[in-house]
């Protein structure tokens, strides 16, 4: 067993992490943000424009980081661009005897960091570039987000005013919501991202899919009906105005639970993921992707 050599750990990363940005997979990503521009960001200045008030420029990353719909797409589509995560043939076998298995090991984690970080900075300014112009940048809200209804009372079930619901605007700043989101959904996504190194590492690749895709799913059913199991799942521990009564301060549950649910969940898998590589097979390579 090599020593922990993080030069060859962050090279390992850099390399296989270009070759995932430069992957023809990317174009999905575009679509995505036409998905993001219709289901949030345009409902949002539809309102805007009704009321003739303009939007933070944070609200519709805000919005999309809170959206049940959007947060079954999210991770589903980060699934997706990670598929092949990790690559493990033949010639990924010689250079994990070269480099050590922990110092690949920890190659492969550091790479979905920073695939989960740039994944989200690319929905991040996919959600603020189209509000050049069109918003302020202030540490509060809209009175697009907060006054919409007092003015226009009868549009009760107005898609956009859901966007931002008052659990939000009356318990948190701007800026603290949009921290806080981003935050949570990138330990949300890197969780699923660990699911499928941990699979992968026993040769389980294709029930990691479908744990993945359980976990994805029941979170989204079970925030969907509002039961106390959504708790359980990733998903309602990323979503902050679940976490808040519309009025009160008081949390249904607070954020120091969600945030420790999170990085627990994510070093229990990377515990089970150290073990794995240690007991790591290579013959039979081509089972990983059973």
């Amino acid at each position: 067993m090599k020593n922990i050599n993080l030069k060859q750990a962050f090279s390992c990363a850099r390399t296989e992490y270009i070759k995932w940005v430069c992957d023809a997979r990317m174009i999905i990503l575009g679509v995505l943000l036409i998905f993001i521009y219709n289901f949030a960001i345009e409902p949002l200045l539809k309102n805007a424009e009704e009321m003739g008030e303009p939007l933070n420029m944070l609200e519709p990353f805000i919005a999309i980081a809170n959206s049940g719909m959007i947060l079954l797409i999210t991770p589903l589509v980060f699934l997706t661009l990670i598929a092949d995560f990790p690559k493990i043939d033949t010639n990924t076998v010689f250079y994990i005897i070269r480099v050590g298995r922990i110092n690949w090991l920890l190659g492969q984690i550091i790479k979905l960091v920073m695939m989960a970080l740039s994944y989200l900075l690319f929905i991040f300014a996919g959600a603020v570039i189209p509000m050049i112009g069109r918003g302020f940048w202030y540490n509060g809200w809209s009175n697009v987000a907060t006054q919409y209804l007092v003015r226009f009372p009868e549009k009760t079930g107005n898609f956009g005013v859901s966007l931002l619901p008052e659990n939000l605007y009356n318990q948190l700043s701007v800026f603290e919501a949009a921290v806080k989101s981003y935050l949570l959904l990138f330990g949300y996504i890197m969780i699923i991202g660990m699911l499928l190194l941990a699979f992968s590492l026993i040769k389980k690749k294709t029930a990691g899919f479908v744990i993945c895709g359980a976990v994805i799913s029941l979170g989204t059913a079970f925030c969907t009906i509002k039961t106390v199991l959504m708790w359980s799942m990733p998903m309602a521990n990323s979503i902050i105005w679940l976490h808040f009564t519309k009025y009160f301060r008081q949390p249904v549950v607070t954020m120091t639970f969600s945030v420790m649910y999170l990085v627990i969940f994510n070093l229990a898998l990377t515990v089970f993921c150290v073990i794995a590589i240690k007991r790591f097979n290579y013959d039979n390579v081509a089972e990983i992707a059973a």
